[in-house]
């Protein structure tokens, strides 16, 4: 056992000590045996074999101000009989005088009234900014005591219904102060960019991610179990994580049982998919030699062979073809997904089951997805002070074994000219000698083999004590298991010269196997004691003391073997004969953290919170492995002061907040305060051998990296909460940040050491606006709509900059700023060179030395006139958006609904230069994009496009904002329109509600951006665009 490993257990030990002391406490608890049922009370499954009187009990439901109210639901709660009012807000239930009847409608306070007191029912309107409760870390509070940044997004059913594989996907446009950015469509390798207020740091910028008290990753929860997810902005919310906390946290909270009887419901959908975007590829073969001809100056194709495969083509002759790869490749495949939920609660406890199932084809052969989940949550109040519950989820998923990461760039490694495969199932290849023609892309996706599989299962569980009145004590045990495990068999297939009926190729020329796995695994022990205390009818307290305990460890092996020795042995890796590679690491890491929070109010009036955390991470030395992180926070309800009185007739609450507070992020790898080994190989005794030395230079002094926010809030919610408004203004300052400075070779071949040398700040502004309203008995509607900005500024970067290729890191611009060249004009002919010539121009290497009519002319920035890399300048824009936005309507006319969500972000810029260096300095072997065709020539003198070159020129690559294309864009992400069977008719089937949907998600996109996707500009896996039909059923 090592240094590290020891102090790690050290750590863990002193953790469980700790941690012993409460359970013992439960020592005195009563027997097992002694315990009675989860609930004792009314479960509706004898009532078969009670009598009753059964009658018929009608009553008209109106609103305070008497207007009839539509489809509110009246339930019996002893038979669990269900109707819902008509136009003129009268039903008709059975029953008895005795029973009692839950009277429900959302938006207005439910009742809950014996069958003799139904004649005449008034709801008065809910007051959601009074009683709505918001999630927050380790416990909740009264939204309209929050002192912090806290943004809650619900999933109601329209959310439920969207075909979102990935919980991030739902959050898209959700919420102000959250960008989430879709990078691939991959299904099951969708790949989300997630920041909370801007990217705080030059490292690992994602949020914690906390489910049900446990830390976890979005894709481990199906969306349909979800209730509510809390975005913790601001330092006043997520002290309480402290070192873990400074790119903000999201929390999840998943469903549990309510209501007075079991409920089963299911949400199943089926659709269509296909990719929201594709390029434009000139799939004539004869063009595409002519231009390649061009790009040369030379005729490397002759104009026979152009000629001939322009006729042989147009008359149908399969060896002479014209592939639209696009067409071949990717298709439009079946999506489907089904959720089974059983929930359900009562006096002395609640329990709920989900069950889900996902069938994602792909638009690609051989890269289908399936997921298998399950989720339980339960609590018991076994005694009247002590309850007992937990959850468990597991998830199981299955991916093809195609290399869905890079297939849209290798996609593009062919030409018209391959054969994808002909009628006797040979791929096609080069036709002609010295015809590039690429790869076969058909080829490869058939002769693929494998899969990559995910196991994932965790569990929590907790023990709640009322010790005192108001004092309680909770203690929970969490754990999370992952096994990652993908092989890849690789076997030679043959490309063929069809037009000589001979193979000329194995790709690859030996089989292999690839085998990998990765496991990993976490626990988490947690205690807690809540206080929560009232005097005088004026003042509030509540405190929280806490305690946690986690520890994570990792391990990775892979390897390869060649000459697999027959197909029925591509499992086994000790079937092959030739060891190509073989690799495994482990890496592990703890956190202890003791951590509070104080909460006073008075009369509701003045707010204050105080909360702190004090973290020690093994992931640095000794003196430097414990942090503080406090924050502190006031508001003040405005419309609570005597002399607001007045205001209440339009004001229900009228809030200004503040707060300030220290976060840390620990995210810096496990070992960096070490020296780490590796293998080299060097010269002895006159061959190479391997030997072991350092990686890079250790630095035991790194510390934390610290985030300081300041958070100011305006909260209103008027016109009988018809209408809520927020707005923050926040500065986050990331002091400390970790980065890596060149060092001089002559120190050695050595990776330099990590250091705290950087700072970096994000300010902005978010505002939040809902409105909802009833415009009569048959229509409602909702809008809420959020905005947000941020700037971002590297204050700090040690005096230095760091430039890789196209980006700068810089003192005074946003990190990670485009450096690049200012592109003038196309040169229109010869005079213009001459004149710069004449005026004392030079052109350096780096723009490929003298230009010619057609090629691009930069700027002379620096006035030196010397076309260089001197003259790059850094850009206003960055890839980071400087403004985001969402918005979502929900339109309900009588018992069908219409919802749409829409988002977008603008003042953002990508380089595009990976597709578009081969654009117009072509590669013969790769395909070519249609605006080639508006190239400069001497007869076409564009102003837009270059001339053609071919891809090893220098001229018209270099790194320019030619390239740099503006990727903002407007989305409207989803669109769905439902029907919900009358509860009339739904009842008689003994169903308690049935509705009906239809969704497009991704289908419209406004964008300038010409590549796949403008939140991602590169040739990654496109977005999908879907349609889906579904089906909510609850019994």
């Amino acid at each position: 056992m090592n240094r590290k490993q020891f102090k790690i257990r050290q750590m863990m030990n002193r953790g469980c000590l700790v941690l012993s002391i409460p359970f013992l406490a439960l020592g005195t608890v009563q027997a097992v045996t002694d315990v009675k049922p989860l609930y004792t009370g009314d479960w509706n499954l004898s009532q078969s074999q009670q009598t009753y009187q059964q009658q018929e009990i009608s009553g008209t439901i109106t609103d305070a101000q008497g207007v009839a109210l539509s489809s509110v639901q009246v339930r019996n709660l002893r038979t669990g009989y269900a109707v819902q009012t008509d136009a003129q807000g009268r039903f008709v239930q059975q029953g008895t005088a005795t029973d009692r009847f839950e009277i429900r409608m959302l938006g207005y306070q439910s009742q809950t009234l014996s069958g003799s007191a139904l004649t005449n029912v008034k709801l008065n309107s809910e007051d959601t900014s009074i009683d709505e409760v918001v999630v927050v870390g380790y416990g909740s509070q009264k939204k309209v005591n929050l002192t912090g940044a806290v943004s809650v997004v619900k999933f109601d059913e329209a959310t439920n219904s969207r075909p979102n594989t990935n919980l991030a996907s739902a959050l898209i446009g959700r919420s102000s102060g959250l960008n989430v950015a879709q990078t691939s469509g991959a299904p099951g390798a969708e790949g989300f960019d997630i920041l909370v207020r801007g990217k705080g740091t030059m490292n690992d910028s994602s949020p914690l991610v906390i489910i049900d008290g446990v830390p976890g990753a979005l894709n481990d929860v199906n969306p349909n179990d979800v209730e509510s997810v809390s975005v913790l902005k601001d330092a006043s919310s997520s002290a309480i994580y402290g070192s873990r906390a400074a790119n903000g946290v999201i929390l999840v909270t998943t469903k549990r049982g309510s209501g007075e009887k079991f409920t089963v419901s299911y949400n199943g959908y089926a659709g269509k998919q296909e990719a929201a975007k594709t390029v434009d590829y000139i799939t004539d073969m004869a063009t595409h030699m002519e231009l390649v001809n061009e790009s040369e100056g030379r005729e490397k194709y002759g104009q026979g062979l152009i000629d001939t495969w322009r006729q042989e083509s147009a008359a149908g002759n399969p060896l002479y073809p014209n592939t639209d790869w696009y067409q071949e490749m990717l298709n439009s495949t079946v999506l489907t997904e089904h959720n089974l939920a059983l929930r359900g609660a009562g006096e002395k406890g609640n329990f709920a089951m989900s069950l889900g199932y996902l069938n994602n084809q792909g638009i690609i052969d051989n890269s289908g997805y399936k997921r298998y989940n399950f989720r339980i949550n339960a609590d018991a109040k076994v005694k009247n002070f002590l309850t007992l519950g937990g959850n468990i989820f597991g998830n199981w998923s299955d991916r093809g074994p195609v290399d869905v990461s890079s297939f849209f760039s290798n996609i593009r490694n062919t030409t018209p000219g391959v054969i994808p495969v002909d009628d006797q199932g040979r791929y096609g290849g080069e036709m002609f000698p010295g015809l590039a023609q690429g790869s076969n892309p058909r080829a490869y996706v058939d002769n693929a083999r494998g899969n990559f599989e995910r196991q994932k299962l965790g569990m929590k569980f907790f023990a709640n004590v009322n010790l005192l009145k108001g004092l309680e004590w909770e203690s929970s045990f969490g754990f999370n298991f992952n096994n990652n495990r993908n092989w890849v068999y690789t076997n030679p297939y043959a490309l063929w010269n069809l037009q000589t009926n001979s193979a000329y190729q194995e790709r690859p020329s030996v089989n292999s196997l690839f085998n990998a796995s990765r496991r990993d695994y976490s626990t988490i022990l947690n205690t807690l004691l809540r206080y929560r205390t009232s005097f005088s009818n004026a003042h509030n307290l509540s405190a929280l003391l806490g305690f946690d305990q986690q520890y994570n460890r990792m391990d990775i092996f892979d390897a390869k073997k060649n000459d697999i020795l027959g197909d029925d042995a591509i499992y086994i890796l000790d079937a092959g004969t030739n060891l190509e590679a073989i690799n495994g690491s482990g890496t592990d890491d703890a956190l202890q953290s003791v951590f509070g929070r104080v909460n006073y109010d008075f009369k509701g009036r003045y707010l204050f919170e105080a909360s702190a955390r004090y973290d020690g991470s093994s992931r640095f030395a000794e003196e430097n492995r414990w942090g503080f992180f406090p924050s502190f926070s006031a508001g003040w309800r405005i419309i609570e002061e005597p002399f607001a009185a007045s205001l209440k007739s339009i004001f229900s609450d009228i809030k200004v907040r503040g707060s300030w507070g220290q976060l840390g992020n620990n995210r810096i790898g496990d070992y960096t305060y070490q020296v780490v080994y590796g293998s080299y190989l060097y010269p002895f005794g006159g061959s190479l051998t391997q030997g072991v030395g350092p990686k890079e230079i250790a630095n035991s002094k790194i510390t934390w990296e610290t985030t300081t926010v300041s958070n100011v809030g305006l909260d209103l919610t008027l016109l009988a909460n018809r209408l809520n408004f927020s707005a923050e203004y926040f500065n986050k300052k990331t002091s400390d940040i970790l980065t890596k400075i060149p060092i001089p070779m002559v120190l050695g071949n050595f990776s330099p050491p990590w250091q705290n040398i950087a700072e970096m700040s994000n300010k902005g502004f978010e505002f939040q606006l809902g409105y909802s309203d009833r415009i009569n008995q048959d229509w409602t509607y909702a809008i809420n709509g959020n905005f947000s900005t941020v700037n971002n500024n590297v204050s700090k970067f040690n005096g230095n900059r760091s430039i890789n290729a196209m980006n700068i890191t810089q003192e005074g611009s946003p990190y990670n700023s485009f450096f690049l060249l200012e592109f003038d004009r196309i040169i229109q002919d010869q005079s213009e060179i001459d004149q710069l010539v004449n005026d004392g121009y030079t052109f350096g290497t780096y723009v490929g030395g003298k230009p010619k009519p057609g090629d691009m002319l930069y700027k002379d920035t620096n006035g030196d006139k010397i076309f260089d890399d001197q003259d790059r300048v850094v850009k206003d824009y960055s890839a980071l958006p400087k403004y985001t936005y969402g918005f979502n309507v929900s339109v309900a006319y009588k018992d069908f609904d219409l919802n749409v969500v829409a988002q977008g972000m603008s003042a953002v810029q990508q380089y595009w230069g990976n597709d578009g260096f081969n654009t117009f300095n072509i590669n013969e072997g790769f395909l070519q994009r249609k605006e080639i065709l508006n190239r400069w020539t001497p007869e076409n003198k564009s102003t837009e496009y270059p001339r053609l070159l071919t891809s090893g020129s220098a001229l018209n690559t270099v790194y320019s904002d030619y390239w740099l294309y503006n990727t903002s864009y407007f989305r409207i992400k989803s669109l769905q329109l439902g029907y919900a069977l009358p509860q009339a008719t739904s009842s008689k089937f003994k169903v308690d509600r049935l509705r009906v949907y239809a969704n497009l998600e991704n289908y419209f996109t406004f964008s300038k951006f010409e590549g796949y996707n403008p939140e991602n500009a590169s040739v990654a896996y496109p977005l999908m665009k879907q349609w889906v039909i579904g089906l909510n059923i609850t019994f």
